[in-house]
């Protein structure tokens, strides 16, 4: 219902019906219960913005993408003959989170039997790897020839509260040339979970 206007312009001593007055009350008790509070609130019906939203002080711990890479800047890694760790890096995590990580590099192997291993782990260990000892989302490349091609690693991980060390490995053999350059791990942080 939409109020008279002639409602918010009376001048003292002018008269107020009872059918406004009661209009009035109704009004100040939809607001009450439709409105959205300055100070914050929960909406629990959809949310448009017509005009856009805009929010320059939100920051969230829970969602968020970062970029690491070599802490030493080192772009190139030849003649990997057992496993490298390329990227380390403890992360201080404020809540639990479920992360998706992405290792990326560019590699070459020198033949079919010296083949490039990349893994992302966290605290140490694989994330995907299955309880019959199967690895899912390892990056792996035999190429012959040195050509270089491109190389990910895939894995998601739950993380608590606390201090977590996230890595970038690759695994190479004696005997044959494997190399990776320009490595970077993605961290995407995807938000809570409940740990329980």
């Amino acid at each position: 219902m939409t109020l008279d206007q002639n409602l918010a312009d009376k001048a003292p001593g002018d008269p107020v019906r009872s059918a406004d007055w009661n209009d009035l009350a109704a009004a100040v008790l939809r607001h009450e219960t439709g409105k959205l509070d300055l100070s914050g609130g929960t909406v629990t019906g959809p949310l448009t913005a017509q005009g856009g939203l805009t929010a320059p002080g939100l920051k969230s711990q829970a969602l968020g993408v970062e970029l690491l890479k070599p802490d030493n800047g080192q772009v190139g890694f030849d003649n990997i003959v057992s496993t490298v760790t390329m990227i380390s890096k403890q992360i201080q995590f404020q809540s639990d989170a479920t992360l998706l990580l992405i290792g990326h590099g560019h590699g070459t192997t020198s033949d079919l039997n010296h083949a490039l291993t990349m893994r992302v782990l966290v605290d140490g260990n694989f994330p995907g790897k299955d309880s019959g000892g199967k690895e899912w989302g390892v990056g792996y490349l035999a190429v012959p020839g040195g050509t270089w091609v491109p190389v990910t690693a895939m894995g998601t991980a739950q993380v608590t509260k606390g201090s977590h060390t996230l890595q970038l490995t690759v695994t190479g053999s004696t005997g044959g040339l494997v190399a990776l350059h320009a490595p970077t791990l993605w961290v995407v942080r995807l938000g809570g979970f409940d740990v329980g």
